[in-house]
């Protein structure tokens, strides 16, 4: 499958240190123009209501759905430039039989401790598959069909947080989602010692305080809707927290 990753032109370094992981792999992983935030309007930040080098980030994913909707691949990866890629990576980029044929996205990295899912009972090439539902996010790893990449540039055209967490956990109508586990790739600033710090402006949001039982009536609440999501329209078992390793 065709292979991006996505680079400002200013990040030298990001790009050396990416095409070498890609070159030691065998990989053939093309580079994409980012989105500078410099060509952000403030107005546009303000609408979306984060910052400019989301707006970016945004852009630059819908820039790349646009190229992969439109060239000949049924699937195709896209990663950011701080993404370490596993050993195995390169057999689940040269044979996509192994991605499951209704699938919209799959899930390549770790982020985060856990997730809600369910698991599939399929394999790709020796790991699992799960059926993805919430508690999750990162665009830094994923593969992308070329009929989603079509749909999500045509109808997702704007934010109001960070788009990974819009687009993974808003639940954003009719995505089937996959994660593999073990992971494939992890984000650097994931990872024990960092190299890069993010070029991503993370505001912080004012947290609501919640009494215990409020917050458990809550969690409650959201794991009925995600088991009857699961039983009623998937057909699977019911969701449970799923820890995923990388390897």
């Amino acid at each position: 499958m065709r292979s991006f990753y996505i680079n400002l032109a200013v990040s030298v370094d990001r790009r050396k240190w990416f095409d070498a992981q890609a070159s030691r792999l065998g990989l053939d992983i093309e580079r994409f123009d980012a989105v500078s935030n410099a060509s952000i309007a403030d107005s546009v930040a303000t609408q979306f209501n984060v910052s400019k080098e989301a707006v970016a980030c945004f852009f630059s994913h819908r820039a790349i759905w646009k190229e992969i909707a439109s060239g000949p691949d049924r699937f195709a990866a896209i990663f950011e430039d701080d993404a370490h890629l596993g050993a195995d990576l390169p057999a689940f980029l040269n044979d996509v039989s192994w991605i499951p044929a209704d699938a919209d996205i799959v899930h390549l990295e770790k982020l985060g401790k856990r997730f809600v899912g369910v698991e599939t009972g399929q394999r790709a090439l020796g790991r699992k598959l799960y059926q993805a539902l919430s508690g999750f996010a990162g665009t830094a790893a994923y593969i992308i069909s070329r009929e989603c990449a079509a749909k999500l540039h045509a109808t997702f055209t704007e934010i109001n947080q960070e788009f990974d967490q819009h687009l993974f956990n808003e639940g954003l109508p009719g995505l089937k989602v996959y994660k593999i586990g073990p992971a494939l790739c992890i984000q650097d600033r994931f990872t024990a010692a960092p190299r890069f710090p993010s070029v991503i402006v993370r505001h912080e949001r004012p947290k609501r305080v919640r009494a215990p039982g409020a917050a458990l009536r809550e969690a409650a609440r959201i794991y009925k809707r995600l088991a009857s999501i699961a039983v009623r329209s998937l057909g699977l078992r019911r969701p449970r927290l799923i820890a995923i390793k990388i390897k």
